[in-house]
């Protein structure tokens, strides 16, 4: 099992401010549909965009700090500390930074791909 925490970031991004991000599991090292679980830090005025092309659900879960949320058609929505975006495959939304904020970024593959998936069961 490979453990690592979000203290130091593995990768920087720089487009609009710093995107700091770590990979704290992968696919393979979990018995779900669970693709990824990333820690990320942005700094004020940072973006973060879903990738459409990308095939993955999204949940990005605020940690600390705020920003607004964008999704195609809608009104912006103030995200803050303890809320939540779910983001279906295929969806293009971002996340504009207010403040240094950090997030928890669960990636999935969508159901129509997990229904189709062998059962599984964790081994020990």
């Amino acid at each position: 099992m490979i453990v690592t925490d979000s203290r130091s970031a593995s990768v920087t991004h720089r487009a609009d401010g710093d995107v700091r991000w770590r990979t704290l599991a992968r696919r393979g090292m979990l018995f779900s549909e669970c693709e990824a679980v990333d820690h990320l830090a942005l700094d004020a005025g940072g973006t973060l965009a879903s990738r459409p092309d990308d095939g993955t659900d999204l949940v990005w879960y605020v940690l600390a700090g705020g920003g607004e949320f964008e999704a195609a058609g809608e009104p912006p929505r103030a995200l803050a500390a303890d809320d939540m975006a779910l983001i279906p495959a295929g969806a293009a939304m971002r996340f504009n930074c207010a403040e240094p904020t950090a997030l928890l970024v669960l990636t999935t593959v969508p159901e129509r791909v997990s229904r189709r998936l062998p059962r599984r069961a964790p081994c020990m």
